[in-house]
């Protein structure tokens, strides 16, 4: 993939993100640096580097896509109080246990956990494991 200053600072938007932006959310933080920058470039970009594996997107239903900048195996769950997207981290990778079953072939899969992010479970006053 060639050098492009939009995608080097499109990318650099994702990594400095705490949580997991919308491809608007990006269009938005990068337009204070590049002002003319549209927002199907951002687009482009983001797929592009997407499927370079440089960076991950988060598919959550009903909504746009998210982007990670973690790229070490981890799920993603969506908080049902605020809609935010948190990171799970597994003790053994889902597709490890997926090749293990007989008689299957399975190529990959979407995972989509659902529970209260910490912030959303401290404000009610539950208690998260």
């Amino acid at each position: 993939m060639k050098y492009s200053r939009q995608r080097e600072l499109i990318r650099e938007a994702v990594e400095r993100s705490t949580h997991h932006p919308t491809a608007d959310a990006i269009y938005q933080e990068v337009r204070k640096k590049e002002p003319n920058i549209s927002l199907a470039t951002v687009y482009r970009n983001l797929n592009q580097l997407a499927d370079n594996g440089i960076i991950r997107r988060v598919a959550v239903p009903g909504e746009p896509e998210h982007f990670d900048h973690t790229m070490a195996y981890h799920e993603h769950m969506i908080c049902t109080q605020c809609g935010c997207v948190v990171d799970i981290w597994p003790e053994k990778p889902l597709y490890e246990q997926f090749e293990a079953l007989s008689e299957t072939g399975i190529t990959g899969y979407d995972l989509i956990l659902h529970g209260l992010c910490r912030a959303c479970a401290d404000r009610n006053n539950l208690k998260q494991d």
